[in-house]
């Protein structure tokens, strides 16, 4: 397996407190990469690293093969990257900003219309981004990071400020990126829902250390889900459930929970209630989610919040 990134024994001190601790991590080229965690996980600390902003204490770090030092930062043409809030020069217009980047990296100036277009901008070519609203730059800031078609985008936040409209556009957008181009995006973010629709793998950071790191499918696979089932004889239907070796839990004497069920077999489990002669008020089945198995790992402490 090709890796975009290959993460080796990563470890980093700020003074007696370790923030990374021995991290290893396998991006897969042409792979959306979600990576999870908490406020104070290290997620930060950890992308700087990838970029050459911090140094570790030990470990290696590779993008593309290239084990990554600062005597030799060539790896950083094929990186494009979005981290925390937008860096603008909000005097400047889009088209005035996007050239500056261009100009740096050597891309002919028609490169700004075609990434304007991506992220649905182009309309605001010439308006001085200082009265832009906080979804509009990150917009530009996206456009910056997608400027010469990188073969790595390593972005934290980037639907940070955006509407619902906006960040489905910017969601089908690092989508398609893979097969459109053949990126491998790096995608740090607190919204477990938006991961979910987006990554092909994930990885999920916790206390300087890492949790799990799984291609989605496969993580998801291994969830159960459960079917809720509320009734006015929540006890007597789970004795009926265990007569027919069914294994239910008494959530409370109206109801009941059938765990490990699949979604097809809903539509038998409630008409076995029915037929019974139970009365059922509510049947509702729970997807196994991201978010059930992220809390599960690190418990219910509060995902980071993105600053503006």
């Amino acid at each position: 397996m090709n890796l975009a990134i290959e993460v080796s024994n990563i470890s980093k001190k700020f003074g007696q407190k370790t923030v990374l601790d021995s991290v290893n991590i396998n991006v897969p080229q042409g792979s959306v990469y979600g990576f999870l965690g908490n406020n104070g996980a290290g997620k930060s600390t950890f992308i700087r690293v990838l970029l050459g902003l911090l140094n570790a204490n030990s470990g290696n770090v590779k993008i593309h093969s290239q084990l990554i030092n600062r005597r030799d930062v060539s790896y950083i043409n094929s990186i494009g990257c979005l981290v925390d809030s937008p860096c603008l020069y909000f005097h400047l217009t889009p088209k005035e900003f996007l050239g500056i980047t261009c100009k740096i990296k050597g891309l002919a100036k028609s490169a700004i219309g075609e990434t304007l277009d991506i992220v649905n901008m182009s309309a605001h070519l010439n308006v001085p981004m200082e009265r832009f609203s906080l979804g509009m730059k990150q917009r530009i800031a996206l456009a910056n990071a997608l400027l010469g078609k990188p073969k790595l985008l390593i972005l934290d936040e980037p639907t940070n400020g955006l509407d619902p409209e906006g960040m489905k556009e910017i969601r089908l957008l690092l989508k398609s990126l893979p097969e459109q181009t053949g990126a491998t995006v790096f995608l740090s973010s607190h919204l477990l829902d938006e991961i979910q629709k987006t990554a092909s793998h994930v990885g999920i950071l916790h206390q300087g250390k890492m949790k799990i790191e799984s291609s989605l499918s496969e993580l998801m696979g291994q969830q159960a889900s459960s079917l809720d089932l509320i009734t006015p004889s929540a006890e007597k239907l789970k004795q009926h459930f265990l007569q027919k070796n069914i294994s239910s839990e008494l959530i409370s004497s109206q109801h009941l929970r059938i765990n490990e069920v699949k979604k097809d077999q809903c539509g038998d489990l409630n008409r076995q209630v029915i037929h019974a002669g139970f009365d059922l008020m509510e049947s509702r089945f729970n997807q196994a989610t991201l978010e059930n198995l992220f809390l599960q790992l690190v418990g219910s402490q509060t995902l980071e919040v993105p600053t503006c």
